[in-house]
């Protein structure tokens, strides 16, 4: 049974209207992309077949990668659909590395984050609304960085090296390292100890 709906977009023929919001097992995917392509009269090429072989496999692992017992389980499933993530990373319940793109998702040694949280790679609120193109950008979560439960990092964002970002908080713009940000949008949060700022400037040497 095929649950979703189709999506037209501006400037496309009917083989151009979105497959993906189609919701039925992966390979059922592929099979009606190819009968919609082959409907108006194109090719599939070899970089799309490359495109949809690993939404399958992003689509595949998201249940396990959200679901898993461990943050190891988490990370390794995360990593199967596509996202590059470093070592000794920490991923919560519910995380969610952008579910078209996961391979834009950088999360670089020691970072941590919490459950619940969103890190985008794509934005298709002008594709939505016809008044311009998806955007799809590399996301990156530097080396030591915590990400508090319940966050949304847009897509292109750097989060700083061992910079925090307060829970619930949205960001829409790179965090510094060592930065901290809290709110929505996030906005810069003073530095509240000494400690931290002996920290930054020893690092900066």
């Amino acid at each position: 049974m095929l649950r979703g709906r189709v999506r037209p977009r501006r400037g496309g023929g009917f083989a151009t209207w979105i497959c993906y919001r189609i919701l039925p097992p992966a390979g059922e995917v592929l099979i009606i992309t190819c009968r919609l392509q082959s409907m108006a009269g194109i090719s599939l090429t070899p970089r799309r077949k490359v495109f949809r072989r690993s939404r399958a496999r992003s689509t595949m692992f998201l249940l396990p990668a959200w679901f898993a017992p461990t943050s190891s389980l988490r990370v390794a499933f995360h990593r199967a659909r596509g996202a590059v993530i470093g070592d000794n990373v920490e991923i919560g319940y519910l995380v969610i590395l952008d579910n078209l793109y996961p391979e834009k998702v950088i999360i670089e040694k020691g970072a941590t984050v919490a459950a619940r949280s969103t890190i985008l790679a794509h934005d298709e609120a002008l594709s939505y609304t016809f008044a311009g193109p998806e955007r799809v950008a590399v996301t990156r979560v530097c080396e030591g960085a915590f990400i508090g439960v319940h966050c949304v990092v847009l897509p292109g964002i750097r989060i700083g090296r061992s910079a925090i970002v307060a829970a619930g908080s949205v960001v829409t713009s790179d965090v510094p390292d060592h930065g901290r940000v809290a709110g929505v949008p996030a906005r810069p949060l003073p530095f509240s100890t000494e400690k931290h700022r002996a920290d930054v400037n020893a690092d900066s040497r």
